[in-house]
């Protein structure tokens, strides 16, 4: 049997426990199929460390090992990452992780959505939003500037070197690129995303967690939509508010379905393949009705490649079987289609920079502290 999508890739580890909202509910929703760069823990447990929260305590809400994070190419799931913030916002009691120059009481954030699905349209909406930070807080402040054919939602921190990681602007151009989506209910075009950073050594997650062209070293952080997406009408009500908000930090972490990107209808195909690792570029592009040149060229463009996209899949695959209580090295290779163990440990070894064995024990290590 072979690991598909509608199966859970996240760490068994990680998946016992529920979650616990910014506003204090709870939710066992976890539909993961990715695993997310370490480095995103790594830098939100130094900055939790930094305010004055135990490291261990942390550790431990997140059921992260310490031995899988000092390893840069390591994986964890995206449950884990979302335990972790929301463990630093609400011990800090702040939505802004400490890293603006004014904190932001939990559950601002849900109060805004309150008010948001109120409005009659995408352009009410973003016009409220950036009233409501205008109001509550001098630390961010939201800009909307029309043209004829674009709107740019710039976000500005009052202090930036606050932030010295981009965690707080990686994590705002993620919520408020996702969350309009979710009001009007369809994924919001991105045109282009702008960074004011230099390109930063995870780069390569940004494809997952803003799907459009990126420019970094620009002069703002922004992000770029068609002006006609503000005509969209918003029809939410509040009880699907209640419901997403259970979700909140967790799905904005999970890898999100775009079906008018080729890389996602790609990726759906190979998931759904019986058997991904044999599966190739020219099987997928007959699928699709197209050559497999028109294919590669539409990935290209997307900043995707077909090799590239089979590895993750096998990668967050064999993450997913480690973590299996009784399954051996040699049983998760066969899972991946690797029918030689050593040819599988140098393909794991190479994707995260651990073999399985030292994996797995990092594994043991967290269930045991």
């Amino acid at each position: 049997m072979f690991f598909h999508s509608k199966e859970i890739f996240m760490l068994k580890s990680a998946a016992s426990e529920p979650q616990i909202t910014t506003s204090g509910h709870m939710s066992d929703y976890h539909d993961v199929r990715h695993t997310v760069a370490s480095h995103f823990a790594r830098c939100h447990l130094d900055n939790g460390v930094k305010q004055g929260f135990e490291r261990q305590a942390l550790l431990n809400y997140a059921n992260l090992s310490p031995v899988l994070l000092q390893q840069q190419g390591s994986r964890i799931a995206p449950k884990q990452l979302a335990r972790l913030m929301l463990k630093i916002m609400r011990d800090g009691d702040d939505e802004f992780l400490g890293l603006a120059s004014h904190p932001c009481r939990l559950g601002m954030f849900e109060l805004l959505c309150e008010r948001l699905i109120l409005c009659n349209s995408l352009l009410e909406a973003m016009q409220e939003t950036k009233r409501f930070y205008d109001l509550i807080d001098r630390g961010i402040r939201f800009e909307l500037t029309q043209s004829e054919e674009d709107i740019r939602i710039t976000i500005i921190r009052e202090n930036a070197d606050k932030d010295f990681n981009h965690l707080l602007i990686e994590y705002l151009l993620l919520v408020w690129h996702r969350f309009p989506s979710w009001l009007v209910g369809q994924v919001i075009p991105l045109k282009k995303i702008q960074f004011d950073f230099p390109e930063p050594d995870h780069a390569e997650e940004y494809r997952l967690l803003y799907p459009g062209p990126r420019e970094f070293n620009g002069a703002s952080n922004t992000l770029i939509w068609p002006k006609a997406v503000l005509q969209l009408p918003i029809h939410r009500t509040q009880e699907q508010l209640k419901r997403y908000m259970t979700q909140v930090p967790l799905q904005w972490f999970r890898k999100p379905r775009f079906s008018d990107h080729q890389t996602e209808r790609v990726m759906q195909l190979l998931e759904q393949a019986d058997n991904p690792h044999t599966t190739k570029l020219e099987d997928i592009a007959e699928q699709l009705h197209m050559t497999s040149r028109t294919l590669r060229r539409k990935l290209t463009a997307e900043g995707s490649r077909f090799q590239q996209m089979k590895d993750d899949l096998r990668r967050d695959q064999a993450i997913y079987w480690l973590s299996q209580e009784g399954v051996s090295i040699n049983e998760a290779g066969l899972q991946v289609g690797y029918t030689e163990t050593a040819s599988f440990i140098r393909a794991f070894k190479s994707w995260t920079g651990l073999s399985p064995g030292q994996y797995q024990k990092g594994l043991h290590d967290t269930k045991s502290s």
